[in-house]
């Protein structure tokens, strides 16, 4: 009998396929965007500006964990889901048990580099005196739970990637859930404030972590690690490494294009970074549900590209980037139509109220641009294109938006800061579409492939 996820991937009809692997994976970034608000939502209810700044001024080394999880969770879920649609199930298990060790290595490499990078990056995002504190010890909790962050975050990858979308989902609401019941009792009760804020990431993402690994001691798992396929040949790393790169250096240049936009903002006064963190936490909600939709088809687009099954590839693209746009329009009416109230569900200070509104009114272009531009960005990752992916994650975060930065902060101010993001997210998708169509254009609808193994049946403790 067919594995589930296999019949999924490979002959479910495109629709349902896409609904089936992108409805989780949208939730699951509903969940991540719950995650993502929380610790400002309960800091912002202590009413004081300084430690929301702190937390905010903290994401871009936060993101940097991100981003290092990254190279082994995107970079081996692209090339898992292209070995399970050659049934390769063998190299499909060394690829993930090669990512998680890589990934557990890496993590305590940067929770140590992390702490005593701490002061330099406050001092490079501008912290002022008031901000440093909290944001150093906001900052040194998170670094110090490490290798919980970084597992949970490459393995939902690779959980997703196999066709586990409900099971990925299931273990970023744990996380979340326990954050948030958390939140409250260390920030208030115990009166930790920032402190308490990090303590309940760390455990949330902790226990997410472990349903992960409980997933893959079941025997539903198609690629499950184990000790024995511990190998780390040259090619898996290879083609991790050729996807995961680019992915991860455009998140290690979205962070250091934020740490320049804070540093940046810091000019204006600690208010100014405190409602430009709020109104960034806020405009995540769209950001995540366009990106749930990408990941979501990431998964059908490698496989069907692995098993040159170009037909349908192109199709989920296609139905892929209606969606996406569908939900731009709501989106970009609800921001358009009630920034200040989005704003205000965070914090009642009128000041960054005020600032918060104008950063959205500013934000609200960029949406239907992000929404094609995930699509793209996702789509060149899932069929292993690493050169234009790479081109592509510089571009955004990198090449295009931080000289825009500086160039628009220079000549037109606050305003200019702001408009950064949504100019460089136009630019970007429009080199992306441009990429996708051609690469499009020339491949065939259906080509078998030479030097691809004949298929191989799934084992029986996956059957």
């Amino acid at each position: 009998m067919k594995n589930r996820n296999i019949h999924v991937l490979e002959e479910m009809p495109v629709s349902r396929a896409i609904i089936y692997m992108a409805l989780p994976s949208v939730l699951s970034m509903l969940v991540n965007i719950l995650y993502n608000l929380t610790d400002t939502f309960f800091i912002g209810k202590l009413n004081d500006p300084v430690q929301v700044a702190a937390v905010s001024i903290s994401m871009p080394l936060f993101g940097f964990q991100m981003a290092i999880a990254g190279i082994f969770g995107s970079g081996g879920a692209s090339y898992l889901s292209r070995l399970l649609g050659r049934k390769d199930f063998k190299q499909a298990r060394e690829t993930t048990t090669t990512a998680i060790f890589s990934v557990l290595l890496a993590s305590i490499v940067v929770a140590i580099g992390g702490i005593l990078f701490i002061p330099t990056f406050l001092r490079l995002a501008g912290a002022s005196g008031e901000i440093f504190p909290y944001a150093t010890r906001y900052l040194t909790i998170i670094l110090l739970g490490s290798p919980c962050v970084m597992l949970k975050f490459a393995m939902v990858q690779l959980v997703r990637a196999e066709g586990s979308a409900r099971q990925a989902m299931f273990g970023l609401i744990i996380g979340t859930g326990v954050n948030i019941l958390l939140d409250p009792l260390f920030i208030f009760v115990f009166n930790m404030g920032v402190t308490g804020a990090a303590v309940a990431t760390v455990i949330g993402q902790g226990l997410a972590m472990l349903y992960y690994v409980f997933y893959y001691r079941g025997k539903n798992s198609l690629a499950r690690p184990s000790l024995k396929y511990l190998h780390l040949r040259r090619e898996i790393y290879k083609q991790i490494l050729f996807i995961g790169l680019p992915a991860s250096l455009g998140q290690i240049m979205m962070n250091v294009g934020n740490t320049i936009s804070y540093n940046l903002a810091s000019a204006y006064g600690d208010s100014v970074v405190a409602s430009l963190g709020v109104a960034s936490r806020v405009f995540s909600i769209p950001i995540f549900v366009f990106i749930g939709t990408s990941i979501g088809v990431q998964a059908l687009i490698g496989f069907n590209y692995g098993a040159r099954n170009f037909a349908r590839m192109k199709l989920v693209i296609r139905r892929a980037v209606f969606i996406s746009l569908s939900l731009s329009v709501f989106f970009t009416l609800l921001f358009a139509l009630f920034p200040r109230q989005l704003i205000g569900t965070f914090i009642k200070d009128e000041g960054i109220m005020d600032i918060g509104t104008m950063i959205l009114e500013a934000y609200v272009f960029a949406i239907p641009f992000a929404a094609v531009g995930m699509i793209m960005a996702n789509s060149l990752q899932a069929m292993g294109k690493a050169l234009p992916a790479f081109i592509v994650s510089l571009s955004r975060q990198g090449i295009i938006y931080i000289p825009l930065l500086f160039l628009l902060n220079k000549y037109f101010g606050f305003e200019g800061l702001i408009f950064a993001m949504p100019t460089a997210d136009a630019l970007t998708t429009m080199i992306s579409s441009s990429m996708v169509f051609f690469i499009l254009r020339g491949i065939k609808h259906k080509e078998p492939a030479p030097g691809i193994p004949e298929p191989m049946p799934v084992p029986a403790d996956m059957a």
